[in-house]
């Protein structure tokens, strides 16, 4: 449970394991009767989260509830001190990256389900991949970029968070980025080669253990079709 309430929102409240005394009073104040419920679908690039997504909500829906997908982005080309990595607003670009998907958890109205394609844990995973470190972000850059990763560590740990896993997301991920390369896409992250993506891959895998204290995780894993 958590104790100190006061620190959060209303909003970021009622996503938190809260007593019974509490959550009625914060339900109260939202005009609610029931709080809603956070899932995240979490996994390297390309490894099949949006089809995921589209059949949960799907499926939610056909089952009468509410469901909301945000999707917030920080891109590059929102502005002009990040359109190429610097030493001085790398690590402010990739604190906004984190910003948008926590701002994803915590936009909602009276929806019961709040999805998430992304964790904003997924940045401290590529953080301990070889190809992050390109010299551009110090010590004192990735500890506000730290901050901003785990500043919903306790919603997080109430959410149902799913890892996927698909031993052909190397293969997904190269297309897509071939793809939008020969349509003259301009991406936010250069293209990875295969062995920086098999670092990133495992690296997701390794760190797995930062869920270890959310009783509503699990590992799946998919293939590339629409049975799985």
């Amino acid at each position: 449970m958590i104790e100190n309430i006061g620190y959060y929102t209303d909003k970021e409240a009622i996503l938190l394991n809260l007593d019974d005394k509490s959550e009625k009073e914060i339900l109260q104040k939202l005009g609610r009767k029931s709080k809603p419920q956070v899932i995240i679908i979490d996994g390297v690039d390309d490894v099949g989260k949006s089809t995921v997504v589209e059949k949960i909500i799907n499926e939610m829906r056909n089952q009468g509830k509410k469901v909301i997908f945000n999707t917030f982005k920080r891109r590059r080309k929102d502005d002009s001190r990040f359109k190429e990595p610097n030493k001085e607003y790398e690590w402010l670009f990739r604190k906004q990256v984190v910003e948008e998907i926590n701002r994803r958890i915590v936009t909602f109205e009276d929806e019961d389900i709040i999805i998430l394609d992304k964790s904003p844990y997924c940045e401290y995973f590529y953080q301990k991949t070889k190809s992050f470190d390109r010299g551009l972000i110090d010590a004192i850059g990735n500890h506000k970029m730290e901050r901003e990763i785990f500043r919903y560590e306790n919603i997080i740990e109430n959410a149902i968070v799913i890892f996927l896993e698909n031993k052909r997301c190397w293969e997904n991920y190269i297309k897509r980025e071939t793809k939008k390369s020969g349509e003259g896409h301009k991406a936010s992250y250069d293209t990875l080669n295969k062995e920086e993506y098999m670092d990133m891959v495992r690296m997701f895998k390794d760190y797995q253990n930062i869920y270890e204290r959310n009783k509503k995780y699990k590992r799946v894993e998919i293939r590339n079709d629409n049975e799985s």
